[in-house]
């Protein structure tokens, strides 16, 4: 699995969350990390992106976590 150069943080700035919007994702999905400096696998920032971009949650993905 590829990295991506992007940290939880700098993720959640590109998208307009907070931190703690992001790292409630990665506990939501079980995605490990340390600190909001942890860089993502690919997979998993592709992860947190669907689900901060998807508008509607599925049935199979739950609502979004608030911050």
């Amino acid at each position: 699995m590829g990295f991506v150069d992007i940290a939880i943080a700098d993720l959640a700035a590109d998208y307009g969350v907070s931190v703690e919007t992001v790292c409630a994702w990665c506990d939501r999905l079980g995605i490990r990390y340390t600190s909001p400096q942890t860089r993502l696998p690919l997979e998993d920032a592709k992860a947190i992106i669907l689900a901060l971009t998807n508008p509607a949650p599925t049935k199979d993905q739950p609502d979004t976590p608030q911050s």
